[in-house]
């Protein structure tokens, strides 16, 4: 099984993902690529590089974000996202394959932004993923079943429940 976390920054992805790796003794695998030409072209390849490694291997891991993440953060960066709804669609082919969606309310990712500022993005970066990711769902393939959690009220240990439930205690 492969369980992807996606969300902004600050909603709980590696406290799940380390939750979920611990409890099954899968790997964590996180996929980062720093821009450095165009977007559009480098996305597209990250895109086709993780399918074909997925495909291949159809691992049992956790994948704390995928190239999905681009689909909230393009616009929060000022980048073109418009090719997204296309190579979301691709993500075909992998056995047992769920995702996981997490959120928080503006109000509570500017507490957690001000008890613990993100490394990489702005505050401001940050909202305006959050506000998008929701939009991701209606993209998503009919063959990879999700779950979104808002993470604003639900502790650590309700979300992990949840989870647990959604992917089946495999």
């Amino acid at each position: 099984m492969l369980v992807i976390i996606e969300g902004a920054d600050l909603v709980g992805k590696s406290t799940l993902g380390e939750r979920l790796a611990a409890r099954y003794r899968w790997p964590i695998i996180k996929i980062r690529w720093a821009l450095r030409g165009d977007p559009e072209i480098e996305t597209r390849a990250m895109a086709t590089t993780t399918l074909a490694i997925l495909r291949a291997t159809q691992p049992n891991a956790v994948l704390d974000r995928a190239y999905f993440s681009w689909w909230a953060y393009a616009p929060a960066l000022g980048y073109d996202a418009s090719y997204m709804p296309e190579l979301i669609g691709q993500f075909t082919g992998i056995e047992g394959a769920r995702l996981i969606l997490l959120t928080a309310t503006e109000d509570e990712l500017r507490r957690r932004y001000q008890r613990e500022p993100d490394h990489y993005f702005s505050l401001e970066v940050i909202l305006a993923a959050n506000a998008r990711f929701p939009s991701l769902l209606a993209l998503l393939p009919p063959s990879l079943p999700h779950l979104h959690i808002d993470t604003t009220h639900t502790d650590a240990e309700a979300v992990y429940a949840q989870v647990e439930a959604f992917i089946g205690g495999t």
